[in-house]
């Protein structure tokens, strides 16, 4: 205990002059000293109570000094008791000891006093520096256990081949009831009878051979069998080494492969193929029509006034309404046409002909079908669309600049009021030439820049608020030119990726280099996660997923360290795709955020849809929050329905110290932000320090 700190003494039975002698003895040592003066018991443990008490000192007279020593060990810091008395005997002393003393002083003899004193109050110190750390302990056990308890993954503990602990998942794996059944239970039963030797033999060579890992044959309770991967490393329950070992089941993983592999070519909600098919489509098409073989045009179908038709006919039956799109546009194609849907409202169709009238029919038979009422739950609602044709031409080199062109057309359509056509060649205003063209310069832009690999990451932390926290960063696409300078912003080039589709390039280069960088940091023995955002086109493209499995699968990646992030307006306009996108990265183990959030009506009702691991507040909140009582109060509620969801909160774009007190007050989890560190190509931030 540092002489700076205040020593609390209470004195038994003492006149209020002996106290201060006390307390002025410990003084001129050094000590800073607050004495009580107390007249029994009763009113020690009320003290106790209400007060620390770091020393206890009794007049060896006193007629309850037995029973005062008595309550001071019970208590959690075992307070030592220093009898004190007027002359010093070993009788007097060891009368003080079998009464429970600490040890006997003699008054006046200050430095006997200081030196007894000293000595009880390391005692002392050191006492609660060992419950804290046994407090600190267990509550690292309990976190622990309870992250093991709630893993997807199937976890246990063995000491000798027995089993000492395994999770509620290694428990299901293996058909059994609960963790009891598998208590002391040599893991070797749970392998296949003929692969035993075989396990033996792995066993035995492991220390010697640093081998970890294994695929071997399992055997359930019900005497089925399962092939696995077992992993194994060091660990130590209650002081003891163990091994850990985690189990994975290789069936599973397969039926993940053959989920995702359904997903590959058809959207979900229509039954039309997916965008990337189409891509791919398309641009053999292209190359058809370079060689002289039959020519083709795109149709590109925006519904109109789509915002409008979400708010009237409601989240929940918006996917009914696109899903009645799909059927009309697949009713009215020719069987050699190729229809798709190509974004959360758009549709793409590739007709094999370009014969003027025939397409322009066909055209006009799609405009005068899709103009319809649409019904869905207790609402119904007039829809209509339009759609912007481009004809392939010899010169076209890429699927984006024919989509370009299309989109252009549609776009026209719409500025004439919507339910219609035009074709590309129609005459347009110079203002949707230019649009074209720009779009057409940054699609070129963005083909070189995926070819001379002159995008780039930036990342900027996600710092805990308060202790240690995770080691995240998110990831920031940045487009440089050939010297390596950062040119344009995300904003100026993205919008042209996501009307022709490019986007899906872009998004898989980001998470490809996102898990090069983990993987490496990884390979280094480093902590470090990473948030991928993703565009609005993401989980419309029904090939994304299989590649991401395949690709994590490739680089061994720990996906766990992978965070998606998803906007909340992304999810509710189009709520049922991304919750379906988003249990299959849960079931990859990739973790998702949602940013943005909090700016609907009741958000929290999104969690019983979308699975969702961290929250990101929209910067709408945070900012309030720090100048307004009512925002700062909003903002608190739902920081406190986050904690009871155990769903971690995170507030960005944080660039003051208001805005900072704001979240301290608030009990925002994480912050990002150029107050704390701005976006750089190195990752350098320190995530030991307190913010």
């Amino acid at each position: 205990m540092a002489k700076d700190e205040t020593i609390h003494i209470a004195v038994l039975e003492g006149t209020p002059d002996e106290a201060e002698f006390i307390a002025t003895g410990l003084r001129n040592a050094g000590h800073a000293v607050r004495p009580f003066v107390i007249r029994g018991v009763k009113d020690m443990v009320d003290a106790l109570a209400q007060s620390r008490i770091d020393l206890i000192y009794c007049d060896t007279g006193a007629t309850d000094m037995a029973e005062l020593c008595r309550v001071a060990q019970n208590h959690a810091d075992q307070i030592p008791v220093i009898a004190v008395a007027t002359g010093v005997d070993i009788e007097a002393l060891v009368a003080a000891m079998e009464k429970g003393a600490y040890d006997l002083i003699m008054r006046n003899q200050a430095d006997h006093l200081r030196l007894v004193t000293e000595r009880a109050l390391a005692a002392v110190r050191g006492r609660r520096g060992m419950r804290r750390c046994r407090e600190a302990y267990e509550e690292s056990e309990k976190r622990c256990r309870n992250l093991l308890d709630s893993s997807r993954d199937a976890i246990a503990y063995i000491r000798d081949g027995m089993h000492v602990y395994s999770n509620n998942v290694y428990v299901g794996m293996f058909g059994l009831d609960s963790g009891d059944d598998l208590e002391g239970m040599p893991i070797l039963d749970l392998i296949a009878e003929e692969e035993r030797g075989r396990f033996k033999a792995f066993l035995s060579a492991r220390p010697d051979a640093n081998k970890d890992r294994m695929d071997i044959l399992c055997r359930r309770d019900d005497d089925t069998e399962f092939s696995a991967a077992m992993e194994f490393s060091p660990a130590s329950v209650d002081g003891e080494q163990c091994t850990q070992v985690i189990i994975r089941d290789k069936s599973m993983d397969e039926t993940v492969i053959n989920e995702l592999q359904a997903l590959r070519s058809q959207d979900s909600a229509t039954g039309l193929y997916n965008r990337q098919t189409f891509i791919d489509e398309l641009e053999q098409a292209i190359a058809d029509v370079k060689s002289g073989k039959q020519p083709a045009v795109v149709f590109y179908i925006d519904i109109d006034r789509f915002a409008e038709i979400r708010n009237t006919m409601g989240i929940g039956n918006i996917d009914a309404v696109v899903s009645a799109v799909g059927k009309i546009i697949a009713a009215n194609l020719a069987d050699d046409d190729f229809g798709a849907r190509f974004g959360d409202h758009v549709f793409t169709v590739l007709v094999r002909d370009n014969a003027t009238k025939a397409i322009g029919d066909k055209a006009e038979r799609l405009i005068k079908a899709l103009n319809t009422i649409v019904a869905a739950g207790e609402h119904s609602m007039q829809i209509t669309a339009s759609l912007g044709m481009a004809a392939i031409h010899g010169n076209a080199t890429t699927p984006y600049e024919v989509l370009a062109f299309a989109d252009a057309a549609c776009n026209a359509a719409k500025q004439r009021g919507g339910n219609a056509f035009v074709s590309y060649k129609d005459p347009a205003k110079q203002a949707e030439e230019q649009e074209t063209q720009e779009d057409l310069r940054r699609i070129n832009m963005l083909q070189q820049a995926l070819k001379k690999n002159l995008f780039t990451l930036h990342f900027q932390p996600i710092a805990a608020l308060a202790g240690k926290g995770e080691e995240i960063y998110e990831a920031l696409l940045r487009l440089t030119n050939e010297e390596g300078e950062v040119t344009e912003t995300p904003a100026e080039y993205l919008l042209a990726a996501e009307r022709t589709g490019m986007i899906i390039l872009i998004d898989r280069w980001v998470i490809s280099r996102a898990m090069h960088i983990l993987a490496d940091k990884q390979r280094r023995g480093g902590n470090t996660n990473l948030c991928v955002k993703l565009s609005g086109s993401a989980y419309s493209d029904e090939t994304l997923l299989p590649w991401l499995y395949e690709r994590a699968q490739a680089s061994k990646v720990e996906v766990s360290r992978l965070i998606f992030e998803i906007a909340e307006h992304d999810i509710t306009a189009h709520i049922n795709q991304v919750a379906a996108f988003s249990r299959a990265l849960k079931k990859m183990r990739c973790r998702v955020m949602i940013s943005h959030f909090g700016t609907q009506e009741a958000p929290f009702k999104l969690f019983k849809t979308v699975p969702v691991d961290i929250i990101k507040f929209h910067p709408q909140l945070t900012d309030a929050a720090g100048a307004d009582p009512a925002a700062a109060a909003k903002l608190r509620n739902m920081v406190a329905a986050a904690r009871q969801l155990n769903k971690p909160t995170i507030a960005s774009q944080i660039e003051s110290a208001a805005g900072m007190a704001a979240l301290f007050q608030c009990g925002v989890d994480m912050a990002q932000g150029g107050f704390i560190h701005e976006p750089e190509a190195e990752m350098r931030f320190d995530f030991s320090g307190e913010m």
